[in-house]
């Protein structure tokens, strides 16, 4: 599971880290292009700026041209070689003219510049710089280059005769010339400052969008890497122990919300396995207070039941050893004044036997403990009146106090008298005489109360309280009265009667329990049972 969890996070970084690098690759192309198409758009102004130079050449050689006419017409002066001489330099003039013409037209290298061929929206221009030129050159070559070619007297008069002539219609042509190549240099300055305005607008725009598109990228970026962040962050808090973290998901199934919805699983996973483990740790350590509790409560049960056997048996053994010895002097001596007296031994034997019974009960409340805790306390119902019964345990009580104590025993029933209940009859009798002696015990003088009333809008359950005016629970006591071995050194008892007594209610399907009375006089102890 582990190794799945780690190849999947590594899928999941590896398509996070490809969206990253498609962001960057896509604003790299982006600046790219940008700068080739200013490159682009520059050196067109540069090939216009030299197209200008070019154009603006054919002005410089057509001044050439015509300067080369001049000395050929005012220097020669009849004189063939003269005439030769500037013929040739005519000539060379031409040749430069026509070639710079025709490299503004076709583009190539010219005087070492690389040109690139004329835009075709000056075509018509360059057609009328060219038409001019042939027109001047068809001019130059049938007036001066080809009369030249056979030099005789009868021409050379021809020629004289009409210098003035040619050279007017030469300087014409030629001042035409010059004016088309002056246009074509204008509107290629026009285009070029156009062009640089468009290469500023562009770089301005492609700035712009340069800006727009990082911003963008980073923007996406930053979406991309901020559950990443958050995540981290989270893990700092998980690593400092706080596993109410979580981060928020994005709602959409891209590579980081199934990133995050694994975090928060595994934190959520995390805090459920630490929430189990201190429950079972507080519940462990609940149990070992429990076992402790448990000890404490057997070390005292240890106490209290070798105290509560050492005091029934010590006086057995002792009147009975007493009684055998006094038998034993009877039998020696008849003589009735040395012979114990009946009474006495009658005495005697009630002290024996009231402390044998206390033996045996608390070896039958040992053994009902047993019962209890091992599921094997089972009830013996029949139906009675449970006024009866209170009745005949409070004459019986009444009898074993009336020489101890100042006490009052009374019965009160609300509503009808005759209450006839379906239940244990000497298991409920048990636990009557249990919170009767309960009462004897931390009463001296005044009164106890039996009371008995329906309960329930359906008169299905009887509440049995039973009040005295004694010294009250002790608060320390409160919490724990009904608990095994819940007894004070001091009051005597093994603690077992009131924890029996509410096992015995509840296996009934009643409640007990117990409070102080609001007068600040003695405690009442109830319990509920159903009726049936």
């Amino acid at each position: 599971m582990l190794k799945h969890d780690a190849n999947a996070f590594r899928l999941i970084h590896s398509k996070i880290a490809l969206k990253i690098a498609i962001l960057v690759v896509i604003q790299i192309i982006f600046i790219i292009t940008s700068f080739s198409i200013l490159s682009y758009y520059e050196s067109q102004g540069t090939y216009l700026g030299n197209s200008i130079n070019i154009a603006g050449k054919n002005r410089f050689l057509t001044s050439n041209l015509m300067l080369h006419l001049s000395e050929y017409f005012f220097e020669s002066n009849g004189n063939d070689i003269s005439k030769i001489n500037h013929i040739s330099k005519i000539n060379s003039a031409i040749d430069q003219l026509e070639t710079n013409i025709l490299a503004l037209r076709q583009g190539g290298k010219v005087s070492d510049v690389d040109l690139k061929p004329l835009p075709s929206e000056f075509f018509d221009d360059w057609n009328i710089i060219y038409q001019k030129w042939v027109s001047l050159k068809t001019t130059l070559t049938n007036n001066i280059i080809k009369p030249n070619e056979q030099i005789n007297s009868e021409a050379t008069a021809t020629a004289t005769t009409t210098d003035k002539d040619i050279k007017t219609t030469l300087d014409t042509r030629a001042l035409s010339l010059v004016d088309s190549s002056n246009a074509l240099v204008t509107k290629l300055g026009k285009y070029a400052g156009n062009t640089s305005q468009n290469s500023m607008f562009l770089q301005t725009i492609f700035a712009f969008l340069n800006i727009v598109v990082a911003a963008i990228v980073l923007y996406l970026v930053m979406r991309i890497l901020k559950p990443i962040f958050a995540l981290t962050t989270a893990t700092s808090e998980i690593s400092r122990g706080n596993l109410d973290v979580s981060v928020k998901s994005r709602g959409n199934n891209d590579e980081l919300s199934v990133l995050t919805d694994s975090f928060n699983f595994m934190v959520n996973s995390i805090k459920k396995y630490v929430n189990k483990q201190n429950e079972l740790t507080r519940k462990l350590k609940d149990a070992n207070e429990e076992l402790k509790n448990n000890d404490r409560l057997k070390d005292e049960f240890i106490n209290v039941a070798a105290h509560e056997l050492r005091s029934p048996i010590q006086p057995i053994l002792g009147l009975s050893e007493f009684l055998r010895s006094n038998k034993g002097r009877e039998n020696n001596n008849s003589s009735n004044s040395a012979a114990m007296s009946l009474e006495k031994e009658e005495e005697l034997l009630d002290v024996i036997v009231r402390n044998s019974k206390r033996l045996r009960q608390l070896a039958e409340d040992i053994l009902d403990v047993a019962k209890i805790e091992g599921g094997s306390l089972f009830l013996k119902k029949e139906k009675f009146n449970i006024k009866e019964m209170i009745t005949e345990i409070l004459s019986e009580y009444e009898q074993k106090i009336k020489n101890i104590k100042n006490i009052k025993l009374s019965y009160y029933s609300q509503g009808n008298d005759s209450i006839t209940i379906e239940a244990d009859r000497s298991r409920l009798c048990q636990v009557i005489y249990n919170l009767l002696s309960n009462a004897v015990k931390f009463t001296n003088d005044g009164s106890i109360t039996v009371i008995a009333e329906k309960k329930d809008k359906d008169d299905n359950f009887i509440l049995l309280s039973i009040r005295d005016t004694g010294t009250g629970i002790d608060s320390e006591m409160l919490p724990k009265l009904f608990t095994k071995f819940a007894t004070k050194s001091q009051t005597g008892g093994t603690g077992l009667g009131l924890f029996i007594s509410k096992s015995i209610i509840e296996r009934h399907g009643g409640k007990m329990w117990a409070e102080n009375n609001s007068d600040g006089k003695g405690a009442t102890f109830a319990f509920s049972l159903p009726i049936n």
